[in-house]
């Protein structure tokens, strides 16, 4: 599959890349580009999915879709809290189809990746390339909304600190919380390397990563021009956000 210049922002191109590589394969959740084949194997094999544009930002145009027990399924999108169901699947991918307007989406299973109270949460990871070493700037969690499926701020989402996540909405010990910080730092600069050819001239990146019930760790995207005041701007502590604002001035 060559890569032009235009696929270089295709969450499906870099979902490509990452499973072509066994150092990152296997932190990726089954990700493929959205069709009805793909959706109706995937919806059969995976009890939870989540849609997204292939381009999207800002968690703007996503959708879950569940299987439910009795075999209906259910849909929400991330701008509603109410959920649509279905009874079958025509007349779901007849919604699907109006939602997505035939722009290109991928099809993702989705990680149970929340909180002990079921909120949904995430990890930003930030890496920036130091004298010429990729290193990890910073990581925030961000925790959705009760009831909303996504978890950025700009959709209700609150960036937390990680130790706030790990001690009072996981309960993870001290063994568990460095465990998990050290996965989550293999599994982000593995990210950005192999990330990071099919980006010449980029020196940060955001690695966006679930955490499911069994620790885990799961890559959903790598964002190639990640923001930090809608994350870890928004910390009560301001320490994460000024270290990455001076590692910007002098990575490369």
């Amino acid at each position: 599959m060559p890569i032009g210049r235009h696929q270089v922002k295709s969450k499906s191109t870099v979902a490509y890349v990452l499973q072509c590589h066994s150092e990152t394969n296997i932190y990726l959740p089954i990700t493929e580009i959205l069709s009805k084949r793909t959706f109706s194997n995937m919806i059969q094999k995976n009890k939870k999915l989540y849609i997204k544009p292939d381009q999207g930002r800002k968690s703007r145009g996503i959708i879950r879709v569940e299987r439910a027990d009795s075999n209906s399924y259910l849909l929400r999108t991330s701008n509603e809290v109410n959920q649509q169901e279905f009874n079958h699947l025509t007349p779901l991918w007849s919604e699907i189809r109006r939602l997505t307007s035939g722009r290109r989406y991928i099809v993702q299973q989705e990680i149970n990746s929340m909180t002990k109270d079921s909120r949904y949460f995430d990890l930003r990871c930030h890496a920036l390339r130091v004298h010429g070493e990729w290193i990890v700037g910073g990581i925030c969690a961000r925790v959705g909304a009760a009831g909303n499926i996504v978890t950025t701020s700009h959709i209700g989402g609150t960036p937390t600190p990680l130790e706030t996540l790990f001690t009072q909405l996981l309960d993870y010990n001290e063994e568990e919380q460095t465990q998990v910080i050290k996965r989550l730092h293999d599994c982000t600069l593995q990210a950005v390397k192999v990330v990071s050819p099919i980006y010449p001239r980029n020196w940060e990146f955001a690695v966006d990563v679930g955490l499911d019930q069994d620790k885990q760790v799961w890559i959903y995207e790598v964002n190639n021009e990640p923001l930090i005041r809608g994350n870890f701007n928004l910390l009560p502590d301001k320490t994460l956000y000024k270290r990455i604002k001076f590692l910007r001035e002098i990575a490369k």
